[in-house]
């Protein structure tokens, strides 16, 4: 058999192995059906919460759609092989190329993490390195009848590119302030077919601009149903902007429409700054809140923290209160920075009941990534801490697990 085609198979099954420790991460972390993470840096697509039948029906897929692949890439004539090596760039150089790397001969594929980011957000990530960038909107539309005749267009199959093409549009937009007049009267006309509505609700909340935010909490407020509330509120979850932008959304969060209030705090949840930090940390303690919204899937405890703000999340576990454990969450939510933070904070305490207490559901938030095996192994070694040493066993022991369950269920 020839020896390409084996170390293919060879690597499809270390490519299912991987994924489905991917999956069962994303199963442990999606609380609901799927929360949305909208286009931050370190946004991420969770995977929906699945038994363990799903789990070990995925790899089988996995695996015989890649050995398919290969089986069909060794198939084809050489000829096609040659004509490639000689036209393609890709086939000159790696896809990422790597410093110090050779530029020609076998390729070396790039490692996969095992963590939070999903594999096809990877090959998602390698082919725009390839593709053009989006044009903002400013750019492609000539007026704001243009524009509008674009996103009604895009609303009929609700199309991503169209709303990337108006995220965060900037203030170079000369044509913006008479669109989005236009998309805030339509979005709060009832005669409005719903699907436009929902599209019109997103195109306002990416918008960056307070006035467009401001207009869909009043939405919620002067809903005449459940369900149109409800479509306004998925909206504000999705916003993005400044520290004006984030301050009213904070506001929000002392709604009595309890609607308003929790789209509110999962608009914050997905901003992951220090200010939003500090935001639901003072909106959770005043209403005196110990779960922080975590049994609703939102709240500190499903925070992915930018790398700036893990330094205001520390004094909060070190605080060691009833809240303390939320902020554990968070830490762990944003990957091995974090779970170092949390181990660095168990060795050294003196006070193990209370470290017991800080890891509260603790697992379901650790990211089962390239390196992590090596670094329990390190806590169990030096043995600071039988707390610490207690949390990083039971780390291998789930990693071990994913590992043998990913190898049953690929034989």
């Amino acid at each position: 058999m020839n020896t390409k085609l084996i170390a293919m198979i060879l690597g499809a099954f270390d490519l299912s192995l991987r994924a489905t420790c991917l999956y069962n991460v994303g199963a442990r972390l999606g609380r609901r059906e799927i929360f949305p993470l909208y286009r931050r840096p370190s946004s991420l697509v969770l995977i929906p919460k699945g038994n363990r039948t799903m789990k070990k029906a995925i790899v089988p897929l996995i695996l015989l759609s890649v050995i398919a692949a290969a089986v069909y890439s060794f198939s084809r004539p050489r000829g096609s092989e040659r004509v490639a090596d000689n036209n393609t760039p890709q086939a000159r150089q790696p896809a990422n190329p790597k410093p110090g790397s050779p530029s020609t001969g076998g390729s070396v594929a790039n490692p996969i993490p095992i963590g939070r980011e999903s594999l096809a957000d990877r090959e998602e990530t390698d082919d725009s390195e390839s593709l053009p960038q989006v044009k903002p909107a400013s750019e492609i539309y000539p007026s704001a009848d243009a524009a509008m005749e674009a996103i009604l267009k895009g609303s009929k199959d609700y199309d991503d590119s169209i709303l990337e093409q108006f995220t965060l549009p900037g203030p170079d937009c000369s044509w913006c302030p008479a669109f989005y007049e236009s998309v805030r009267e339509k979005t709060s006309d009832p005669s409005t077919p719903q699907e436009q509505r929902a599209y019109m609700a997103e195109i306002l909340a990416i918008s960056g601009r307070l006035e467009n935010v401001q207009a869909l909490v009043d939405s919620i407020k002067s809903a005449r149903t459940n369900e149109d509330a409800d479509l306004y509120a998925e909206a504000v979850e999705l916003a993005l902007g400044n520290e004006d932008v984030v301050r009213f959304l904070g506001d929000q969060m002392v709604s009595p429409n309890d609607t308003l209030r929790e789209a509110s705090v999962a608009a914050i949840t997905n901003q992951g700054t220090v200010q939003a930090v500090e935001l639901l940390n003072n909106h959770i303690r005043e209403r005196g809140d110990p779960d922080g919204y975590y049994a609703s899937g939102i709240g500190p405890g499903e925070m992915i923290l930018d790398e700036d703000s893990l330094p205001a999340v520390q004094p909060l576990i070190n605080q060691r209160d009833s809240y303390s454990h939320l902020w554990v969450k968070s830490a762990l939510n944003s990957g091995m920075p974090g779970l170092m933070m949390v181990f660095n904070e168990l060795e050294s305490s003196q006070n193990p009941e209370a470290d017991r207490a800080l890891l509260k559901d603790a697992m379901e938030h650790v990211n089962l990534e390239d390196g992590l095996q090596e670094y329990v192994d390190s806590v169990i070694e030096r043995n600071r801490s039988p707390v610490a040493v207690e949390f990083a066993q039971k780390i291998k022991e789930e990693f071990s697990q994913q590992e043998n369950e990913a190898a049953d269920s690929g034989s």
